[in-house]
């Protein structure tokens, strides 16, 4: 009767040859591949939807709202993370394109405030205004 045990030259014959990945953890591997396909968070892409439309809508309530007609919110964004989110508002007219910007800023406060008000969170994000051409990055 045949030998149920393997032979040792069968069992080391596949440590003969070199791989690339000897001697990595193959638990390193798996983790790698899970960062690569993680989807986007569910829960902060629609965080950042709500802060877009009270973003929206709290340009209507600002002092100077009539020079911000024309301009709105495109994106809310991450930036790097849910504490501070970076809203890109788009302008037909690039000549309004500082006042804008400096419009925001000054009330970025107020702003904040109404973000607040809109989302349910402990603590409100920071917000960063990028204001660019309707059409275009710049």
């Amino acid at each position: 009767m045949p030998s149920r045990k393997r032979k040792r030259n069968v069992l080391r014959a596949p440590c003969a040859h070199l791989h690339a990945d000897d001697g990595v953890d193959p638990r390193e591997d798996k983790r790698r591949d899970a960062e690569l396909e993680r989807r986007p968070d569910r829960k902060l892409l629609q965080l950042c939807k709500q802060v877009a439309q009270a973003l929206q809508l709290a340009f209507g309530e600002l002092p100077q709202a009539d020079a911000l007609f024309g301009a709105s919110v495109r994106e809310v964004a991450p930036a790097p993370s849910a504490e501070r989110l970076r809203a890109v508002v788009v302008t037909p007219d690039p000549a309004r394109r500082a006042q804008i910007a400096a419009i925001l800023q000054r009330h970025s406060g107020r702003l904040r405030a109404e973000v607040a008000s809109a989302i349910t969170r402990h603590r409100a994000p920071e917000l960063t205004f990028e204001v660019v051409m309707e059409g275009g990055d710049s």
